[in-house]
């Protein structure tokens, strides 16, 4: 029972600011864990497996596709962060809290728009945080830099430095809010919303594995934000209102030498609240090829990272990279344009540049289709009936000249030549007047546009219905005109029989 009391004890001093007798402050706040985390490092205890230990994994259904293992949290993905291509995926549209990596967009917006010697002042905004949660004691009339920032937002996870930074871009926090909801958007994320810029729990504040793996791979293309997220520990300067200089730690613990530690681990971000659970982003790179690894909502700090290790280890023991894995792909069964192209050899240059992973033991048909679209060439590379990834590249003139010959004229004079019936991918290529033509002559009954076509009247019958028309109109007339005088004629002689 002392041995517990003294461990939660080392626990909490570990999460205050500690003042040496140099003017040193050391400031070890990390992310707020569970109480079934803090445990002794000597005797690490393992967490109950949850129910979420079971919940399915959707790439394991993939047919050919490497098992991948099973994971304590409730959501996870690992992607390639080169290609975008998902090698594992749990869950990965559900919705959940992201907490604390919720700064990965925070400080990459932050790092686009602001440079670094830019001077910061805190408003009363760094107040506006949830008591307890982790900060680094930045005072309201508090001067930094942009770096310094970034990097307390960053290793420490700075609650308060993460809201003046907002206020700081934004004028008001919602109004960064919008921008960083905008550019998930603009990334292609679909069931993100942010509310905060520091990932306090909200309600409305939640992302997906998908969704922030996605963000975290934008971020990553940043050169500053990636040396960042790998740096051991930075140290603030002393400011305009703290005369002692603040020790920022990494929070991830893979980048550190101990039971933790992965090996070609660039950083991450980790996060934690009561209610969302432990969430972690991790970048790795073995042997030339980068991966980005997400869990949402595990149930403690010592799965998470076991978790994330099974996942990279997945991810990179279990596939390989296209270029070096001696297998060939051939165009799809219905890649007209494909097979044309390939035939000319106007494919070599970007098949042999693809950067797509593929099983190590392929068991599935690699393909390809090919569509030339705004004078760039699209390719989508398939393993099976699973699509990896996609390429594009300018067109040059013989790929443009090899799709004019597919021009919708032709392809529809060759499929009524070649089969009576298109196929429903030939359809889905035609365009709507090739289709339309095509289908009007396989089937013995006009649809409704040809139809419409077979009861259009030559020039000259319009003429003649005109004129037709016209002397109807003509002896109407004539006919009302005559019977009006026919009236008037009676009334006349009668009014003459009446004077009589």
């Amino acid at each position: 029972m002392k041995k517990k009391g003294l461990s939660l004890f080392c626990a909490l001093l570990t999460s205050v600011v500690l003042t040496v007798g140099n003017g040193t402050t050391i400031v070890m706040a990390t992310e707020a864990t569970p109480e079934a985390s803090v445990v002794s490092p000597e005797t690490p205890e393992e967490p109950p497996v949850p129910e979420s230990y079971e919940w399915e994994i959707q790439s394991n259904n993939i047919p050919g596709w490497p098992e991948g293992p099973k994971v304590m949290a409730e959501t996870a993905i690992v992607m390639d962060i080169d290609t975008g291509e998902i090698l594992y995926a749990k869950g990965i549209d559900e919705k959940r809290a992201p907490a604390s990596t919720t700064k990965i967009m925070t400080a990459m917006l932050a790092t686009e728009k602001v440079p670094f010697d830019t001077q910061i002042t805190f408003t009363d905004e760094v107040n506006n945080i949830e008591a307890g949660s982790t900060h680094i004691g930045i005072k309201p009339g508090e001067t930094l830099t942009m770096k310094d920032c970034a990097y307390a937002i960053l290793l420490a996870s700075a609650n308060e430095v993460s809201s003046g930074v907002a206020e700081y871009i934004g004028t008001t926090v919602p109004a960064f809010v919008d921008m960083m909801n905008q550019r998930a958007k603009e990334l292609g994320c679909t069931n993100t919303n942010f509310v905060n810029a520091n990932g306090l729990y909200d309600e409305n504040h939640y992302t997906t594995a998908r969704d922030l793996a996605i963000i975290a791979r934008a971020a990553f293309q940043n050169e500053t934000f990636r040396e960042i997220v790998k740096t051991p520990y930075y140290i603030v300067p002393k400011t305009n209102l703290t005369d002692e200089e603040r020790w920022l730690n990494n929070h991830h613990k893979m980048i550190f030498q101990g039971p933790e530690y992965y090996e070609g681990c660039l950083g991450g971000k980790t996060g934690y609240t009561e209610k969302s659970g432990n969430t972690l982003v991790t970048y790795a790179e073995r042997d030339g090829r980068k991966l980005v690894c997400v869990l949402l909502t595990d149930i403690s700090v010592i799965s998470q990272y076991t978790n994330t290790a099974l996942l990279l280890d997945y991810g990179f023991n279990s596939f390989q990279p296209l270029s070096t894995a001696g297998v060939t792909l051939s165009p799809a069964k219905s890649d007209e344009l494909g097979k044309l192209l390939e035939e000319k050899g106007l494919l070599t240059t970007a098949l042999e540049n693809v950067s797509i992973s593929i099983p190590k033991e392929v068991t599935e048909e690699l393909t390809y289709k090919t569509s030339v679209e705004n004078n760039m060439l699209n390719i989508d590379y398939y393993y099976g009936e699973q699509l990896l990834g996609s390429s594009s590249m300018q067109a040059s003139d013989e790929i443009l000249k090899t799709s004019q010959e597919l021009s919708p004229e032709k392809t529809e004079e060759t499929d009524a030549s070649v089969s009576p019936k298109p196929n429903k991918d030939t359809s889905q290529e035609l365009s709507p007047e090739k289709t339309e033509e095509t289908d009007a002559s396989v089937s013995p009954k006009p649809n409704k546009d040809t139809s419409e076509k077979s009861i259009t009247l030559p020039s000259w019958k319009y003429i003649a219905l005109f004129l037709l028309i016209t002397g109807v109109l003509f002896y109407i007339i004539l006919f009302i005109v005559k019977i009006k005088r026919s009236i008037k004629k009676r009334k006349r002689k009668k009014a003459k029989q009446n004077r009589c």
